[in-house]
């Protein structure tokens, strides 16, 4: 093929610009997704360390928190980034997953086009990672910006290393900038995303092929990667301690590890299938049950052969042995062999692993066609239609990431067994559809039924209508397959509190807080329970530390003020209540409360334009209307004098 486009920087910033603009332009439609409640809620939503913005406090809280099953650091930042610019509208933090992928596409034909010299050969490498289907995972789901961010590193990270490697073949001094310029790439990319644990050995692939450094000191080439490697033990741990810490997929049970070893050797051949023909993809694939003896054989045995294919071809197609490889190692931290929750594969982990088998199908269809007549119309042909097939899939899969009820029907409809899709749509639906909420969540009970989550979420459903005792026994159902699910305790404690029973709600509710120190309503809600049985004291310490946790929440102070006044310390409640209502002024509670402790220093006129707020907010608001009406009479009853004291 003609490489004259190539040869000018004009030619090649051209090409990069088509790449972005193609890539934006099938993944369009993602911009009308709003927020799922697949992560999405619990990532940017309801984290007021994120919905807030960009603050100190909270660039504090992403370095330092370890309540979220992973340290992700730069990924935090990011969403708090996209929330300061965007707010809480949908389209902009999709567009900035978007932008990212767009220009990781460009980014991977750079990177290649500088390792291997191929420029159409990288150029269709990084034109299937733009269009395949399965990348709309990570894509057109907001809760993968950290997927999208920890990419780029990677591969800025390979960018830097390939001149690394030019560098050091010069044995000049600006091999050692190269070198550290990798490094900090790569704790950026650790602090996105795990994933990059692998890069080292990616690094060593690459030495073997296309960089051909290999056979010169091998054991300087893995003396160069121990750096690399002790900040991934390092930030290993500090994740690891963080999945302890959050284990939420212990409530479906754990898998034994030749489970787990099974799954993951079928999960090779899985994603290569879904690969060469992407049909059913979702959301969520469930693990069904430890597969059969002789499927996972057979994936075994398939995994050999064409291992020993590759090692047996090193040297007349060394692209082979390092495609391969690739696809197999980066999968390693994905693959299942440490259970990172209850699904058997997903598409959002194939991001950087498909790379490999992208090469391993270019350069292979190259080598095909070595000998071939009109070889240049034939591979154009193949891949005018192959692009054009990904891009219409991509644009028709984008279609069922609209809203949550479209992403968990599609997981119903081309899975079986699906849990989690029932009881997730059951979430959705709870608000509108009760009832056929309900529907969904026995349904998930009905197939896995050891699903905590389930039955917490029906206990929910029935809090929700006062249908206490179904709630209380769901709630206890769900803490007998999990006895430190720190939210089951919670929905336990409110039931038992709303069924005037607060002494043992406070039981479940000090067990909630003990198990998730960190949930501010975990505290603030045992704060106000020991408060109705008169342990003031220790109701405040639980509000205080709530407020602490989140500063922003005008319920916190509200409650605590409330808590004040029981105390007999008005002067400190009636803080706490205006706190509420500058945070707060549409809050018809906190102006109502406020009004009340006005008037009962005495303070008529202040608290009459507080009640008439309330009753503005809430017109039925039948407290508000009465004191309204006794704070006018007795502004009514003052004479002048005293209405100028007052």
């Amino acid at each position: 093929m003609t490489e004259t486009i190539f040869e000018k920087p004009r030619s090649i910033l051209f090409v990069c610009l088509t790449l972005f603009l193609l890539t934006i332009c099938v993944y369009l439609p993602a911009l009308q997704c709003g927020f799922l409640y697949f992560d999405e809620n619990f990532f940017v939503l309801s984290n007021p360390h994120v919905n807030t913005g960009l603050t100190w406090a909270n660039i504090s809280w992403a370095f330092y928190n370890q309540d979220y099953s992973n340290w992700f650091p730069l990924t935090w930042l990011l969403h708090m980034l996209d929330v300061q610019i965007y707010g809480l509208n949908p389209w902009g933090h999709h567009l900035t997953n978007v932008l990212f992928h767009a220009f990781n596409t460009v980014l991977l034909f750079l990177v290649f086009r500088k390792m291997t010299g191929a420029n159409w050969r990288s150029l269709a490498v990084a034109g299937l990672f733009s269009l395949h289907p399965l990348h709309v995972a990570s894509v057109a789901s907001i809760s993968e910006h950290k997927d999208v961010l920890s990419t780029m590193f990677w591969l800025l990270a390979m960018l830097a290393y390939a001149r690394f490697a030019e560098e050091s073949q010069k044995q000049n001094g600006q091999s050692k900038l190269f070198y550290a310029l990798t490094l900090l790439l790569f704790i950026l990319g650790l602090m996105s995303k795990l994933m990059l644990m692998t890069l080292p050995f990616v690094f060593l692939l690459l030495d073997y092929w296309p960089l051909k450094r290999w056979e010169k000191n091998k054991w300087q080439l893995i003396l160069e990667k121990i750096p690399f490697i002790a900040l991934t033990v390092i930030v290993g741990t500090i994740s690891y301690i963080s999945q302890q810490k959050r284990d939420w997929f212990q409530q479906i049970g754990n898998l034994s590890f030749d489970d787990r070893l099974g799954n993951a050797l079928i999960s090779y051949v899985r994603y290569l299938g879904k690969f060469f023909w992407p049909e059913n993809l979702c959301a969520y694939y469930p693990f069904a049950g430890p597969w059969p003896t002789t499927e996972v054989f057979a994936a075994t045995l398939f995994l050999i052969c064409v291992t020993a294919l590759a090692l047996t071809q090193r040297r007349q197609k060394p692209w082979f042995l390092m495609g391969w490889l690739w696809y197999l190692g980066t999968f390693l931290p994905v693959i299942g062999l440490v259970q990172l929750g209850a699904q058997s594969i997903a598409d959002r982990f194939t991001y950087v692993p498909l790379i490999g088998m992208y090469l391993l199908l270019v350069w292979g269809l190259y080598e095909l066609t070595k000998n071939w007549r009109h070889r240049v119309v034939i591979l154009s042909t193949v891949a005018v239609i192959i692009f054009a097939s990904c891009a219409l899939l991509t644009i028709h899969e984008i279609g069922y990431w609209k809203n949550d009820v479209t992403v968990w029907n599609r997981a119903i409809a081309v899975t079986k067994g699906n849990f989690m899709a029932h009881n997730n749509l059951g979430i959705v639906l709870q608000p509108t559809q009760p009832d056929a909420a309900i529907i969904e969540f026995e349904k998930a009970l009905q197939i896995t039924p050891n699903f905590s989550g389930a039955q917490m979420n029906l206990a929910g459903l029935f809090l929700a209508r006062g249908q206490y005792d179904d709630a209380i026994m769901h709630y206890r159902k769900s803490l007998e397959i999990e006895p430190h699910f720190a939210q089951a305790e919670h929905g336990l404690g409110i039931a038992l509190s709303d069924k005037s029973q607060p002494n043992e709600a406070i039981v479940y509710l000090q067990k909630a807080v003990e198990d998730d120190s960190g949930n501010s309503s975990y505290q603030n809600n045992l704060g106000v329970t020991l408060s109705k049985v008169g342990r003031l004291d220790e109701a405040i310490a639980h509000i205080q530390k709530a407020i602490e946790l989140n500063s922003n929440n005008s319920i916190f102070q509200n409650d605590l003020g409330i808590v004040f006044m029981k105390k007999g310390q008005p002067d400190e409640a009636e803080k706490c209540f205006q706190k509420a209502v500058e945070l707060n002024p549409l809050d018809a509670k906190a102006q109502y409360d406020l009004g009340a402790a006005l008037l009962n220093e005495g303070k008529v006129n202040e608290s009459i334009p507080r009640f008439q707020e309330a009753l503005k907010l809430k017109p039925d608001f039948t407290f508000a209307r009465t004191n309204l009406d006794l704070a006018l009479q007795m502004k009514a009853q003052m004479t002048p004098t005293n209405q100028m004291s007052k």
